[in-house]
């Protein structure tokens, strides 16, 4: 069976985590396979509605009350330089996207706590294998 991009339809390696054609992440349980009719179908039970509309756009996920919780694509040294320099005060969650947790993090920077958690995402960002173009999903 051939891998596919689910994002963009292209062939990919199955061991890439990133489409070559449009950046999206590859992952096996969101893969779509070649079927004997050579027609592709997507794997994805969230979106063939298996879990209703919790995650069809009904959900919370990118709004204010669901804290920006969907991945971005980003830079990863810019992310992780972000991250580490002034990540206490959650830049580097303004940076993704994720507006709510950033202002969580300028609220509670007083504590150290965010610092502390920056730190370890500035870390995970820097780790985090890239799409070959030096980005990643944060």
């Amino acid at each position: 069976m051939s891998k596919f991009c689910k994002n963009c339809g292209q062939s990919v390696e199955d061991n890439t985590a990133f489409c070559p054609n449009c950046g999206a992440s590859v992952q096996d349980d969101l893969s779509t396979e070649v079927n004997a009719t050579n027609e592709y179908q997507q794997n994805n039970p969230f979106q063939q509605g298996q879990y209703g509309d919790q995650f069809q756009g009904g959900g919370m996920a990118g709004t204010a009350w669901g804290l920006g919780d969907e991945k971005k694509l980003v830079n990863k040294i810019a992310y992780g330089l972000l991250a580490i320099f002034v990540g206490g005060f959650g830049i580097h969650k303004f940076y993704t996207g994720k507006t709510m947790w950033g202002i969580i993090y300028i609220l509670l920077c007083w504590t150290g706590i965010p610092a502390i958690l920056a730190l370890v995402e500035g870390i995970i960002g820097f780790t985090t294998k890239d799409d070959g173009q030096g980005n990643i999903y944060a």
